[in-house]
């Protein structure tokens, strides 16, 4: 059966099963677009343009021009109904509206970007979502591990608070509840009222706001308040442009809706050319996720505030911290917006704003998981309508697997191929490109460390006492469990089992708490004290800024990697290259999975198929800096369950002009924690290993030899270790520099709060 023909099949099944009007949502109609020229008034450098809905539907507003460019989209009566602000000229905003309304796209350049720029407006004819009878609910269910995982493959929203006998479970209305009964299993319910309950929440976080004053919180940026998406863009736009040679931006790719996937690198001297390790940490994998974008920007944040202190000072000069707050852009906004009071463009009950997206594919609006794939209409369907894909089901690594579903209803869906989804593209192209030492993915909300492997039947991880020493340390400081991923339960196709098995760099999946907690819970109880450590589980050991800053430690240690080093003509770019097979699991591609009578079988409507194998390639370059001396933190050659099977792989190792002429080639072995160096010629010189042996360029295959070896010969080389320390502040200087930072960072005028932040760093930084 060809996938179109499954495809249809699934969306006729849906078309059956739901409601008249979820039915009618099934068919959107994709309008004309309507292309204009915005040309921005040299003093305002903004310019607008005004267009009246001819339908009801989804309003898709694409902005393309050179350069930095901002976009907005403003109702009749000038509120902000939606904006975009990434760091280049591909902006994407969306929103509802009903037929005949009146509405303001604005872009607006930033200096140095071009004259003008293209907008495209486009309608998506739909009726507008209907909400689902009944209230949507959170409710925990007494069942087995294999009794849950049939309730997710079946559609059931079971969350990542799970433990020995139970799982937390989110009913989107009384259909959903109904199909629980009839499962025969056991629950009891833990909040009646989801609505209700981010209501309380919400008006708890005014109340903290109130009380925290113009202080504000406990946390680096003093936030009391979750983030919205365009909040997000310009926070990593101001620490871009306050903290030149510290932060630089990092752009990774594009969402399925074209929605720019960027973050922040952070290291001293940031733009030099050098090779040291990285720290790769990321937020909103799954779109509910809010406090994980929340962890991953108060990071940033305490990384540029705290640069003076030795500790972190250390951190920054030894390795580079990367930090992407949103991996999920279109299902963050999608969920993110969906309890905005006022909708002007709805025009309806706020009760709207909890519709399940096509019941029961999507998931409950503010409760999505998923990202905003619907596989056959393009990406201006909008996200509500969308049965969507699970980034952290469709890495390469085993996908398909258990875990995992083939049932687009599934919350857990992997998707129709694996990495088929752009957003984890994206991921897995910076790892692959970039010697990531250490990842770590933040979740919530189970209070929980995980580690390779996700799967139970496959074994060990060869590097099981350090990963698990690693874990053990985030989790003592955040009062997380740490543990293997499978115990949480079975899961196949995720970041952390792909990339570990791939470049044998340490991954985690960080599940914030706190125990008991949820997805939206008060900002003072889910990030505050979760980041600080003051509450019960952390009792002030630190809380998730001790972890993150552990698992950034173990990205730059020097015996947790590998370090090639030597002598090399200035630059000259050095590439590690290998080739290599990444298997998935057994799979079906779309399958129906029994809804009510949890034992049944799955319905696989394209066939069971065997395990594909993929084609990677890891590719990464270095610069050799002026000084003609490089010192390249690399991950082992040898994946690790290659290794553990007695198996051994070699990088190709290439000395090349910038314009990619290959000067040198040879085959590099090396283990984690060996320092190996090798003195490169490039063409123009001996190539020499540390004890004088001379090399020619391999012109094939090398027999490899025994680890560490060049072109099979053995390579001498030292246990790699840390450089020494610089000596730690007084506990006392540090609290200055970080509140006097603080508020530097707050001035708004740049130019003031840039020599407030060097005056701070004379005042109070370390003596050099």
């Amino acid at each position: 059966m060809s996938r179109k023909i499954a495809l249809l099949l699934a969306v006729g099944l849906m078309l059956m099963l739901a409601p008249p009007g979820q039915a009618a949502a099934l068919a959107p109609k994709l309008l004309d677009p309507s292309v204009r020229s915005l040309t921005p008034d040299a003093s305002t450098r903004c310019a607008s343009t005004t267009y009246r809905s001819p339908v009801t539907g989804m309003l898709d507003v694409r902005l393309r021009g050179a350069g930095d460019w901002d976009l907005v989209l403003r109702d009749a009566r000038g509120n902000r109904v939606a904006a975009s602000r990434g760091f280049g000229g591909g902006e994407v905003v969306q929103g509802w509206v009903r037929a005949g309304r009146r509405l303001t796209a604005e872009g607006c350049r930033s200096a140095g970007a071009g004259r003008s720029a293209s907008l495209t407006l486009r309608m998506v004819a739909s009726a507008l979502p209907k909400p689902p009878a009944g209230t949507p609910q959170l409710v925990r269910v007494s069942a087995t591990d294999a009794q849950l995982d049939a309730l997710e493959r079946a559609g059931l929203d079971v969350t990542h608070a799970r433990g020995r006998g139970w799982g937390d479970v989110v009913v989107s209305g009384a259909a959903q509840l109904a199909q629980l009964r009839l499962s025969g299993l056991r629950f009891v319910t833990r909040i009646a009222d989801l609505e209700s309950s981010y209501a309380r929440a919400r008006a708890a976080d005014r109340r903290f706001t109130a009380r925290a004053g113009a202080a504000g919180s406990a946390l680096p940026s003093g936030r009391t308040t979750y983030r919205t998406y365009e909040e997000i863009q310009a926070e990593l736009k101001q620490l871009v442009a306050q903290h030149p040679g510290l932060v630089r931006k990092v752009v990774l790719g594009t969402s399925h809706q074209g929605r720019e996937i960027s973050g922040v690198e952070i290291a001293r001297d940031v733009d030099a050319a050098d090779g040291r390790p990285v720290f790769f940490t990321m937020g909103v994998h799954h779109a509910r996720e809010w406090p994980s974008a929340e962890a991953a920007m108060e990071l940033a944040q305490m990384l540029v505030q705290e640069q003076g202190t030795a500790r972190v000072a250390d951190l920054l000069g030894r390795e580079r911290i990367v930090i992407l707050p949103v991996v999920n852009p279109d299902g963050f906004v999608s969920s993110r917006r969906a309890f905005d009071p006022g909708d002007s463009l709805f025009g309806q009950d706020r009760a709207v704003t909890l519709v399940e997206a096509i019941l029961p594919p999507g998931g409950v609006f503010a409760y999505r998981r998923k990202n905003c794939n619907g596989e056959i209409l393009g990406p201006q369907l909008p996200c509500e309508l969308a049965w969507g894909i699970d980034p952290n089901r469709n890495y390469g690594n085993l996908w398909g697997g258990p875990g995992s579903s083939s049932d687009v209803t599934s919350q857990s869906y992997h998707g129709p191929s694996p990495r088929s989804e752009s957003e984890v593209q994206a991921v897995w192209d910076y790892v692959r490109t970039h010697a990531v030492t250490t990842l770590v993915s933040i979740h919530n909300v189970a209070a929980l460390v995980l580690r390779p492997p996700g799967l139970s039947g496959s074994g060990r991880a060869p590097d099981e006492a350090r990963l698990k020493a690693v874990g053990d340390a985030i989790g003592n400081a955040a009062g997380y469990t740490s543990q293997y991923g499978f115990e949480l339960y079975d899961t196949a196709g995720t970041t952390e089992d792909d990339s570990y098995a791939a470049t044998g760099g340490y991954g985690y999946t960080i599940e914030m708490g706190p125990p008991e907690g949820n997805f939206h819970m008060p900002y003072e109880t889910g990030v505050v004290a979760e980041w600080t450590g003051r509450n019960p589980h952390a009792q002030g050991r630190g809380g998730l800024r001790e972890g993150l800053l552990v698992a950034a430690e173990a990205a730059a240690n020097a015996p947790d990697h590998a370090i090639l080093r030597g002598n090399a003509p200035a630059g000259k770019v050095l590439r590690l290259r290998r080739s290599f097979q990444t298997r998935t699991s057994p799979y079906c591609e779309k399958g129906v999975e029994p809804v009510v009578n949890i034992g049944l079988p799955r319905v696989c409507l394209t066939g069971e198929k065997p395990p594909l194998v993929l084609d990677d390639v890891l590719d990464m370059t270095t610069t050799v800096p002026s000084a003609a001396r490089y010192a390249w933190h690399v991950n082992q050659s040898t994946r690790p369950f290659v290794g553990a099977a007695g198996g051994t792989e070699a990088y190709e190792l290439t000395c090349e002009e910038p314009s990619g002429t290959v000067l040198e080639r040879h085959w590099l072995v090396i283990g984690r924690g060996q320092d190996v160096t090798l003195n490169l010629g490039c063409g123009a010189g001996p190539t020499t290993l540390a004890d004088g042996t001379r090399l020619a360029s391999a012109a094939g295959t090398a027999l490899l030899g025994p680890a560490p070896s060049v072109d099979g010969v053995g390579a001498a080389f030292a246990p790699a270790r840390n450089r020494a320390k610089r000596p730690r502040m007084s506990s006392s200087r540090a609290r200055k520099l970080k509140s006097c930072t603080r508020r530097a960072t707050r001035i708004g005028d740049e130019r003031r709060s840039r020599r407030a932040q060097r005056s701070c760093q004379r005042r109070f930084g370390p003596k050099r």
